[in-house]
């Protein structure tokens, strides 16, 4: 029997604890209608051992050792080439599917749409309990929708996408937030960007739902993201300021080939993405715990990113009625006065960071 869906999973160091739940969960939905990818990019602990044991058990398990060490994208890009299904599922190793991931796929397989966009839910210890899926049809989304996330992915900005019906669980710019059809993408030519190392799959995505002709949202959880103190979202970054210079790059080719001169896509790119950008390097590197530099070297470096463009201009033109981030108002504030001590208190630190943004949001409110 053909294949119709491919779950690629990238593997890179994974806690084994997290991995083997991962495998585990799949492996008992998985039928011949259905394959595992484990696409180990060069792991140097025994992550690409214990694939290699479910792949030598199950003959629609298959691992793919990536040779060199390639990132991300690189694993995601080899999932597109290695499909057999006519579908495609990007899963990160250290995150859970739906028990009824499989059935539920299946089942809306031969749908003419060259993107299902799912829904997703976080946790923390352990999954929530889940009851397999009732909707019988998919939610066809109107025609523009394709440009409204396209823009929404290359902005950040979710607000552009509430008119058509999307909640906050249909976490579309990630790429573990749709079912793609393989064909779609090969047609299209749509790749990660290699080398990129945050914010590939907005890149991704910024492109793919742009190219989209047929899109449908499926109203049921079916990806479920581990809330991991420990994972590459939260650590210390040294490079950071080259990886954004990086990713503005990328997302300044999506707004030449894709929008031009449309000045209200340019004004939530800066509103948006790059203050998303402004607050990432002020938590993951230059107020994170684990930055090894002095208080006057980092001090140094706050200065000179804050005067630095695009962030110079960005912070300046901020405009909070613009945006439905209010924890960003504290930190622009203090920013804008450079406030570095009083950030350096609070910045990185999560619980005094929410109880200080939450009293400043109340304050605001009444002003």
């Amino acid at each position: 029997m053909a294949i119709k869906l491919t779950i690629g999973t990238a593997v890179y160091n994974l806690d084994e604890r997290f991995l083997r739940e991962h495998i585990e969960g799949i492996l008992k939905q998985l039928n011949d209608r259905a394959e595992l990818l484990l696409i180990d990019d060069c792991s140097t602990d025994n992550s690409g051992a214990v694939c290699r044991e479910y792949a030598e058990k199950y003959d629609n398990v298959r691992y793919i050792n990536m040779g060199k060490n390639g990132g991300l994208s690189a694993v995601r890009n080899r999932t597109i080439t290695e499909a057999a299904g006519e579908w495609i599922f990007f899963a990160d190793g250290d995150d859970l599917l739906s028990e009824h991931f499989i059935e539920t796929a299946l089942k809306f397989s031969d749908a003419p749409q060259d993107v299902i966009i799912i829904e997703r839910l976080k946790f923390a210890i352990k999954k929530p309990e889940e009851q397999s899926c009732r909707v019988t049809e998919l939610n066809c989304l109107p025609a523009e929708a394709g440009r409204q996330l396209s823009i929404s992915c290359l902005c950040l900005d979710q607000t552009i996408t509430e008119e058509i019906g999307l909640p906050s669980r249909a976490f579309y710019h990630a790429a573990w937030g749709a079912l793609y059809r393989k064909e779609f993408l090969i047609n299209n030519n749509l790749l990660f960007p290699v080398g990129q190392k945050k914010a590939q799959d907005s890149v991704f995505n910024t492109k793919a739902y742009y190219c989209a002709k047929k899109i449908a949202y499926l109203p049921y959880v079916m990806y479920y993201y581990r809330n991991n103190p420990g994972g590459i979202t939260r650590r210390y970054s040294a490079n950071l300021q080259e990886i954004f210079a990086m990713l503005i790059g990328h997302f300044e080719n999506c707004i030449e080939e894709f929008y031009g001169s449309d000045t209200d896509v340019r004004k939530r790119f800066n509103n948006q993405r790059i203050m998303s950008i402004v607050m990432d390097y002020m938590r993951l590197n230059i107020f994170h715990k684990d930055n090894p530099k002095s208080k006057a070297q980092r001090k140094e470096d706050f200065l000179n990113f804050i005067e630095s463009e695009p962030y110079k201009s960005a912070i300046a033109g901020f405009d909070p009625k613009e945006s439905d981030r209010w924890e960003w108002l504290l930190v622009i504030s203090l920013i804008k006065k450079k406030r570095f001590k009083t950030l350096d208190m609070f910045v990185g630190k999560d619980r005094a960071f929410s109880l200080l943004s939450g009293a400043y949001k109340q304050i605001k409110k009444r002003v």
